[in-house]
């Protein structure tokens, strides 16, 4: 064996040592096909080292962890803890249920509407055009005036999670998550240059949200060579959005998806809208956080007899096994939000439902239910108890479904394009600043699958770079498999 060789080997196996790597059983160490030593090369890299990583790599048929580094340790999950609320969900209400959104009227005995009344139940996929759909069951029953129309928003659909970053509450990604969501409660603002010296022109996708933010215009178009980068601010408790910077007169539109302030309010004027232009007439509106039954008189008025509840008409959203995939593909932190607090609404409590399919709850701190909470604690091996669990559970195929495909679709959609780990592994991913994470099930040649879990925080690198290191780990991980079974 040459010198070179046998340094290289040296430092692998102290690197190893250092990282205090478990490998089971201990016969994998023995391999020429090294995992420990493959993976401690990737997080031995000079840009990897000050990280804190907890690795992950468990054999659903034996139960053997085949891999761990700091795999009973916590860490921020970022997103990948949609894992854990997607499955909650999944396992408590099946895949084919439907979020609902009622619509009714509280009509006097002799025939006047007095009250149209929408109720918020939670569903992430209200659109304007499901409403005005809706909507236009009162012409079919001959209504043309509703009295007052009443939102139904419980809670304050304004208050923002008190564990978010205040920086991040502007953005879509942060948007608050009320019970009567419309249009995932985003609103779309361009920015465009304009005469040099002026300010810059802004559009909005939607009149009625852009209402909902009070602008501070200090954009300016500069000559060429701004170097002032355009940057929109929030007043923390307020719904003052800051937008200041400088465009240059050649430079192309941008566009900021930005969080609705009241998303309760801005349902409300967009049924109100709707309803004009229906040529059905109204007295007002309001946003309400409590029931129905709290828009009628007393019950021991006498009062309370000469008024009725009328349903008109349900909205029901998309499938639950739909909700899931948009919320784990596309890591849409709304969908997440909502699943959770659906739960907790139908007094299911998380933890019961996970430790149901066998994730201990000693191994998670749950604070929200997408994962944008730096509050949030995960071990690795709470994710892959999480994916074991779903593995055999009876809605184990939707489960999977929902999960971005390597270099194919969703937040995986470029990672992993020409490797042998293309189109082979089905995993959540997590991002934030100084946190990266992956998450999955990573099917092998002899139709086997392996639970990898992997997550690094404190990285003070680019998520790009760190991103790279577990792609890494993923690829090394199918590599030992291949040449431990190609053995002998």
């Amino acid at each position: 064996m040459g010198k070179q060789h046998t340094q290289r080997i040296s430092r692998i196996l102290t690197f190893s040592s250092l990282l205090a790597v478990t490998i089971v059983p201990p016969a994998f160490a023995q391999n020429t096909c090294n995992l420990s030593g493959a993976i401690a090369n990737i997080l031995s890299q000079p840009e990897q080292q000050a990280a804190q990583w907890g690795i992950a790599v468990q054999d659903p048929n034996t139960d053997q962890t085949i891999y761990e580094h700091n795999s009973k340790q916590f860490f921020v999950p970022a997103s990948s803890l949609k894992l854990l609320t997607t499955a909650a969900a999944l396992a408590n209400f099946g895949a084919d249920y439907q979020f609902q959104t009622p619509i009714s009227l509280v009509r006097h005995i002799h025939g006047e509407v007095r009250y149209l009344v929408i109720e918020g139940q939670g569903d992430p996929t209200l659109t304007t055009a499901k409403l005005r759909t809706a909507l236009e069951a009162l012409k079919k029953q001959g209504i043309t005036d509703v009295g007052e129309v009443v939102i139904i928003d419980s809670p304050p659909s304004q208050t923002p999670h008190p564990t978010w970053e205040w920086s991040d509450l502007p953005w879509y990604y942060a948007t608050a998550v009320n019970r009567l969501i419309l249009n995932e409660n985003v609103v779309t603002a361009t920015v465009t240059p304009g005469a040099v010296g002026s300010r810059a022109r802004v559009t909005w996708s939607n009149a009625i949200a852009a209402r909902q933010w009070q602008l501070d215009h200090q954009l300016f178009t500069a000559p060429e060579g701004a170097t002032i980068p355009p940057e929109p601010r929030q007043t923390y408790g307020t719904n003052i959005l800051t937008i200041r910077g400088e465009l240059a007169p050649d430079a192309p539109p941008r566009q900021w998806f930005l969080s609705i302030p009241n998303p309760g309010r801005y349902a409300l004027e967009t049924v109100q809208t709707i309803l004009r232009s229906q040529n059905i007439t109204f007295k007002g509106g309001r946003v309400i956080d409590t029931d129905i039954q709290s828009l009628l008189p007393d019950p021991l008025n006498k009062e309370s007899l000469l008024y009725k509840i009328e349903p008109l008409t349900a909205i029901a959203s998309d499938p639950l096994a739909e909700i899931i995939k948009t919320t784990n593909q596309d890591s849409n932190n709304l969908f997440a939000e909502s699943l959770l607090k659906t739960l907790t609404a139908a007094d299911q409590d998380p933890e019961t439902i996970l430790a149901s399919i066998g994730v201990d709850p000693a191994t998670y701190r749950l604070r929200d239910g997408s994962g944008l909470s730096r509050h949030n604690l995960v071990t690795p091996m709470a994710l892959i108890q999480t994916l074991d669990g779903m593995l055999t559970h009876p809605q184990s195929e939707i489960y999977r479904e929902s999960l971005a495909i390597a270099g194919r679709t969703g937040t995986l959609r470029n990672r992993f394009q020409d490797t042998p780990v293309e189109n082979q592994f089905f995993g959540k991913t997590g991002t934030m600043t100084h946190v990266s994470a992956l998450s999955g099930y990573l099917d092998l040649p002899d139709d086997s699958t392996l639970l990898v879990s992997i997550l690094a925080n404190q990285t003070g690198q680019s998520a790009r770079i760190t991103r790279q290191a577990i792609d890494d780990v993923v690829v090394a991980v199918h590599d030992w498999h291949s040449c431990s079974t190609a053995q002998p």
